[in-house]
């Protein structure tokens, strides 16, 4: 759905440029959920807006489709949030989602009804949608940015920290909305400071550090990214579970709110080391597992 193919892109003139992309490439299948991510300044935001077209690359090329990104029949099947929500704050909110509604092509006869509904998914008042933006808090805003991007059910979706300044009732709506839009076979892209959330919502990871992918990795399917696995226990406990763990060849340290970390290579692998606690007679008060994602910004996504 998208092909990125040696992408440069810097700014500044008069002879003194910062380089943003360097020599990207990448592709994103057609109804995969790819999440970007990396350290500020990696290059992520400006690869989003020249794969919407907003920026013109210095030299390498973007097609979505097969398209040029600023196709008309691309803009007609996107929706987009930006990170830095420049809304026109003296719109009412019932204003603003009109405006996109009829923007993206939606029958006028049907804007009521269709700004109410978008409200609703992402859990306005209807008391809200009478206010002005410039009277929103930041998680509402976000909340209403959301909305406008899936006016319509756009067969692409761009998300720039879609879940920024937001309550945990907030992240949890915006997930809600993004598998949502997945499930019906959306083409995602994603990014997010908020790793448990792209671990939650994404097919796969792009890695960027300073303008270049370093490191592509799946997070479900056939090869996915290594997991780890968090166990609580009872604080007395811990060098004990850390012993029994050993004797089961489970290779675990304690952080420093004294759960116990080790890495695993399947969810079976967790049940055991429960199993090897329980029978060593100490108690679990809680065990997860997810994709290290956080090793990836220590290692600077290479493996």
């Amino acid at each position: 759905m998208i092909v990125v193919a040696d992408l440069f892109k810097s700014y500044g003139r008069f002879g003194r440029r910062a380089q943003a992309l360097s020599g990207v490439s990448l592709e994103v299948r057609r109804g995969e959920t790819v999440g970007l991510i990396g350290p500020n300044g990696a290059g992520k935001t400006t690869l989003l807006s020249c794969l919407l077209g907003f920026l013109r690359p210095d030299r390498g090329t973007v097609t979505v489709g097969g398209l040029a990104p600023d196709d008309l029949a691309v803009r007609a099947m996107t929706g987009y949030m930006p990170e830095r929500l420049g809304f026109d704050r003296d719109l009412t909110g019932a204003a603003f989602l009109s405006h996109h509604w009829r923007l993206a092509g939606g029958d006028p006869r049907d804007t009521g009804r269709q700004v109410a509904a978008a409200a609703a998914r992402v859990e306005l008042p209807g008391e809200a949608l009478l206010r002005k933006l410039s009277g929103y808090s930041r998680g509402m805003l976000q909340r209403i940015g959301v909305a406008q991007a899936m006016l319509r059910d756009p067969q692409l979706l761009f998300l720039d920290e879609p879940a920024s300044g937001t309550d945990p009732l907030g992240v949890a709506i915006v997930r809600d909305r993004i598998l949502e839009a997945k499930g019906r076979g959306a083409t995602i892209v994603l990014n997010s400071h908020q790793l448990p959330e792209v671990e939650r919502v994404c097919d796969r990871v792009v890695f960027l550090s300073g303008g270049r992918v370093t490191q592509s990795q799946a997070l479900r399917g056939p090869d996915p990214a290594p997991r780890r696995a968090s166990v609580r226990v009872p604080g007395d406990r811990a060098d004990a579970a850390i012993a029994a763990l050993a004797r089961d060849g489970v290779a675990a340290h304690a952080l420093p709110d004294g759960t116990l970390s080790f890495p695993i290579s399947a969810e079976e692998d967790l049940a055991r080391a429960v199993k090897a606690l329980a029978l060593a007679d100490i108690p679990v008060l809680d065990a997860r597992s997810s994709a290290d994602l956080e090793e990836m910004f220590r290692t600077g996504g290479r493996t």
